[in-house]
């Protein structure tokens, strides 16, 4: 180097610790520092770019499974709606057009004030089907470059819990959950981000198909979330968002639009566009009552876009007869009419017709009728459970499951006993002469039962929140961001609580060995089996950071590949620790691989039987074998959702329309009472459904049978249960059990109410069973039947079988001997005072956000029994944490009942005094969100 030539360093965005030069330096020395210039798009810009394109991708695959656009979607007018919106000065414009002109309705949007609409219509008027195309719209737009604004994101409000979690967490643990595979921000999801700052539009659907009492509280908590110019999308049935209106104000600075029925010219121009020019002949008696005045029946039915769709879906195929839709002997009213094209969707959507060749997800030949029962059991099953979602994972809940779970068990028993006696057998023959060789079989066995169920208990805990929700399976070999990545997925609180599942043990068991000759083996297992082990079993149970949104077929693969990785990693490393008692000894005995084994063997059995899939499959098998689901039930989902019937969002089907699944309930439920299956004659309260006695649709089933409400006894006890000591039925003949309880308690022993005009008090004792050791002599006495049958010993084996269920009605009985458990409850006009046991308070009716029935828990174990839940605005002083039930939720009176029913005298008192923030059960268990 020479002193004309000066030493460059150039550092290009770069964090510089400690900058060393090399040589001689014999001149001066430059170090200049370069700032690169900023990327093209920002990482923000990017993620938000990626998240439309995903969006975009599904919603047009399900628009187009819906046929809701081709060749046009329906002409559905809307209307401004302006006493169901806000000022006009707040609003900034107004939204109005038609379905198929949708471009101009979404300029219109772009141009409100805030960028907030409500879209009201009754059932089946096309709320979702504007909102998906305002989605699409929107999203063009934004992937053109047309407009930079937020992505549109549609959501299903069910799914929210406004008591729960604020707007912006909801909608970032969403996008989070829907797409993980979103570029990172900062190393991190951009799900926060996106949502922190304004680039998220949500399309909220369905505000009528959440509760009644929880609808006020969603808009409340909206307008509560809303910030300055963040937008929003809602729909609603028209109904739903009026009577909220009446006791609060409605979704601030929005617009808001209105559906009008499909006019005559309207419909017989989305039809003749679905049809043939060869098949027009065949629709001409239905064009020509849809251009009379005033409209005849099959025109006002038609002038629902859904009944309009599924017309033009039913009468698709040549040989279908359109004229009969207007035969007013058979179809006198719009009612009949609706039902019988809700009847006739199933056999045009699975025709047993080839489909075209070139149509790559076309639905599967399904019988029509069979596709039919399966349709109604699975809507009765979601009425049941008050859900519009219908989740795999949450098939095992449905009580045939359940019933069918209890007669497996003993099978299963038996195959596990005739496997550790096998073990046994091959120990013994290999001459082994150690004394822990000598101990059996069922020494490892038993361990590594144990130490696995720490396991899950271990797992529980951490992922809290997901427990019971299939597993999206990260990779093994990164271990490092599956910890991460399971480390996000709970809390400091929670992951301690988790550890000392297993730390407790892992010392004591370490601490015990350093006394024992066995020292090395046992501490061998406690690292493999309450160290290693949990670490490796959260990692494989953590979401994902790399997959994409996922589809029910997927989060079933990803949960049946996280239980397989489970029994090729966490299984084994608790048999290693078994094998290691064998093999760490100083006289090797010869059964450490047989320890081993039956190590992996024991931690298999717990780990099978409690993962989601196992589940899932055992209530497949069980319900396809009463013919309740097909057995391919997953491939029947795929070809009803490709046929338009259902919708799928992430992980869940739902049907395409609330309509649609009340229709296929309430002929689940007239099955059922026929007795041809396909769903429960009752629902989920234990109340016969007595749809099929109104007026309207649901009463085409008896006017086709005009003797079956003949034929059903009308002295048919329904229960037949005795009150001890009283000698009279608890329950009349021809009443159900929800009836019974709707007593009132001034008429019940131990109780006593007393009104005037200050107020409503009842005050009681209730003297309860212990039910809750129940769970535990459910384990233990199989467990103990199977470790004696392995070794031949049947009759020890039933022996501890019978013990286990003399302890477990011994205890039962033994809350007999409790102090009774005193109850009072006072309302007043500001108030509401309560005593349960112990604890007592106060709590303003200002603090209450609602009053109502439901299932309450007791020592963290879901209970059977209903009481009076309240739920606390946040802030609110909250009851000792013994009652409580929820996140700001306490029972103030347990009702000890085993229906959501409430005495009469405590219903009106709650109605009188609550107010508004009382919601009264009732009898019948529709379709959620409905009254």
């Amino acid at each position: 180097m020479t002193s004309s030539s000066p030493v460059q360093n150039v550092v290009v965005d770069s964090t510089i610790g400690t900058l060393v030069q090399i040589g001689v330096i014999n001149g001066p020395s430059v170090l200049q520092f370069v700032q690169q210039a900023p990327l093209p798009v920002e990482a923000l810009e990017l993620a938000a770019q990626t998240l439309a394109k995903n969006v975009f991708r599904q919603w047009r695959e399900e628009a187009n499974a819906w046929d809701i656009a081709k060749p046009e979607p329906i002409r559905v007018r809307w209307r401004a709606s302006w006493p169901d919106a806000d000022h006009p000065y707040n609003v900034g414009g107004e939204v109005a057009g038609q379905g198929d002109r949708v471009g101009t309705m979404a300029e219109a949007f772009l141009a409100l004030r805030q960028r907030r609409l409500v879209v009201l219509g009754e059932a089946g008027a096309g709320k979702t089907t504007l909102a998906v195309l305002l989605t699409l719209d929107l999203l063009t737009r934004r992937l053109r470059g047309a407009d930079g604004g937020p992505v549109p994101v549609f959501l299903s409000l069910e799914t929210w819990q406004a008591e729960r979690d604020h707007l912006r967490t909801w909608l970032a643990r969403r996008i989070a959950e829907d797409h993980p595979g979103l570029p990172r921000v900062d190393g991190r999801h951009p799900a926060e981000r996106l949502v922190s700052d304004g680039q998220i539009l949500p399309v909220l659907d369905g505000l009528d198909e959440l509760p009644v009492h929880r609808r006020a509280f969603a808009v409340e908590a909206l307008n509560h979330a809303l910030r300055d110019g963040d937008p929003l999308i809602l729909t609603s049935r028209t109904a739903a968002y009026r009577d909220v209106l009446r006791d609060m104000r409605g979704i601030s600075a929005a617009a808001v639009v209105e559906a009008l029925p499909v006019r005559g010219q309207d419909a017989v121009a989305y039809l003749e566009s679905g049809t043939s020019p060869l098949h027009l002949d065949r629709w001409r008696p239905v064009f020509e009552e849809l251009r009379e005045s005033p409209p005849e029946p099959v025109a006002l039915a038609l002038s629902n876009p859904l009944m309009l769709w599924l017309a033009r879906r039913g009468y698709a195929q040549p040989h279908t007869d359109p004229a009969e839709l207007t035969d007013t002997t058979r179809l006198p009213t719009p009612a009949s009419i609706e039902e019988h094209l809700l009847e006739h969707i199933v056999p045009a959507v699975f025709s047993p017709l080839p489909h075209a060749p070139d149509r790559l997800h076309a639905p599967g030949a399904w019988d029509p009728v069979r596709a039919r029962r399966h349709l109604a059991f699975l809507a009765t099953f979601l009425a049941d459970r008050h859900r519009t979602e219908f989740a795999w994972w949450q098939l095992h809940r449905h009580p045939l499951v359940r019933v069918l779970t209890v007669l497996v068990v003993p099978a299963l028993c038996a195959v596990t006993a005739w496997i550790v006696g096998a073990s046994g057998a091959v120990l013994d023959r290999s001459g082994a002469t150690s004394d822990l060789a000598r101990a059996g079989a069922e020494l490892p066995f038993a361990t590594a039962l144990v130490l696995t169920g720490l396991l899950l208990m271990f797992q529980r805990l951490w992922f809290r929140r997901r427990d019971g929700r299939p597993r999206r399976l990260a990779n093994p070999f990164r271990l490092g961001a599956a910890l991460r990545s399971a480390g996000r997925a709970t809390s400091l609180g929670r992951a301690l609580k988790a550890a000392s599942v297993v730390a407790l043990p892992t010392l004591l068991l370490s601490g015990w060995a350093l006394t024992t000759p066995f020292a090395a083996p046992l501490v061998a297992m406690a690292v493999c089996s309450t160290l290693l082990a949990p670490l490796l079993l959260v990692a494989i149970s953590a979401p994902s950071d790399t997959e994409d949104a996922t589809s029910p077929d997927e989060l079933l693969r990803d949960e049946r590949r996280a239980l397989v990785c489970s029994l090729v990693t966490v299984a084994p490393l608790v048999g290693v620790g078994q094998g290691a008692m064998d093999w760490l000894l100083p006289e090797v005995s010869g059964a450490g691989v047989v320890w081993a084994l039956l190590g992996w063997f024991g931690a298999a059995v717990v780990l099978v039987p409690f993962s989601p899939w196992s589940r899932w499959l055992l209530a497949k098998v069980s319900l396809a074998a009463l013919d309740r689901v097909p057995w391919s039930l997953m491939e029947f989902l795929r070809h009803a959702h490709r046929a338009g019937l259902l919708q799928r969002s992430g992980g869940v089907y739902r049907f395409r329309n609330l309509r649609l699944q009340e229709h296929f309930s309430r002929r689940g439920r007239r099955d059922g009472r026929d007795g041809r299956g396909g769903g429960g004659g009752r629902d989920g309260r234990g109340v016969r459904d007595r749809s099929d006695r109104r007026d309207g649709p649901a009463s085409a089933g008896s006017a086709r049978n005009p003797a079956s409400r003949e034929a059903t006894p009308t002295g048919r006890h329904v229960f037949s249960v005795t009150r001890p000591g009283y000698g009279k039925p608890l329950i009349a003949p021809g009443r159900s059990l929800f009836d019974a309880e709707q007593e009132p308690l001034a008429g019940r022993p131990n109780w006593a109410v007393r009104e005037d005009e200050h107020g409503f008090r009842a005050w009681g004792r209730h003297r309860g069973l212990v039910l809750g050791h129940w769970n535990t002599v459910a384990l233990a006495a199989p467990l103990h039947f199977v470790l004696f049958a392995a070794y031949g010993d049947w009759r020890n084996g039933f022996r501890f079988v019978l013990f286990w269920l003399a302890v477990g009605v011994a205890v039962t009985l033994s809350g007999l001997l409790r102090r009774p458990l005193i109850l009072d409850l006072q309302l007043t006009h500001d108030r509401l005072t309560y005593t349960v046991g112990r604890h007592q308070g106060v709590v303003p009716w200002r603090d209450t956000a609602r009053v109502e029935v439901s299932k309450v828990s007791q020592r963290g174990w879901k209970g059977a029994t209903y009481g009076v839940v309240i739920t606390l605005y946040p802030g609110a002083p909250s009851p000792h944490r013994k009652l409580r039930v929820g996140e700001r939720r306490y029972v103030v009176l347990p009702l000890m009942s085993l229906s959501p029913a409430v005495p009469a005298d405590l219903g009106a008192a709650l109605a009188r005094y609550a107010g508004a923030r009382w919601s009264a059960p009732g009898p019948a268990s529709s379709a959620p969100g409905e009254p």
